[in-house]
């Protein structure tokens, strides 16, 4: 019968002397958290990179501007000059109820509501 302490032994001084240039799927413990470290830094340079040519290709465009502007009320009256949304201005013309020639803040809230109803309605008449 084989002594069994010797075959182990024999593994044991075969793992310490083993110097890995078999590949990272060996088994052997090797490779460490330098092997995953360094996937990591790969893969942040890729990032890095990535950002820096969206960065490049989007470099003379400008962003659409913003067309909704607040409106500016004057004594409690609607600056029209301030607004710059054309069916906004051709709906505000039959706004003014109470007849007195200025749109308070109640009277454009009313338009608004309404613009986005019929515009809520074109929507869900397309679908």
């Amino acid at each position: 019968m084989p002594i069994k302490t010797t075959k182990t032994t024999s593994k044991q001084n075969s793992n310490m002397e083993h110097k890995c240039e078999c590949g990272e799927n060996c088994n052997c413990h090797c490779h460490g958290t330098a092997h995953w470290v360094k996937h990591i830094i790969v893969w942040a340079i890729i990032f890095a990179l990535g950002m820096v040519v969206g960065k490049m290709m989007n470099c003379g465009q400008q962003h659409k501007p913003n067309l909704r502007t607040q409106p500016v009320f004057t004594n409690g009256c609607l600056d029209k000059a301030s607004i710059k949304n054309q069916k906004l201005i051709e709906k505000l013309e039959n706004a003014d109820v109470s007849g007195d020639g200025c749109i308070s803040m109640e009277e454009y809230k009313a338009v608004r509501k309404a613009m986005a109803i019929e515009r809520n309605r074109k929507k869900n008449f397309k679908k």
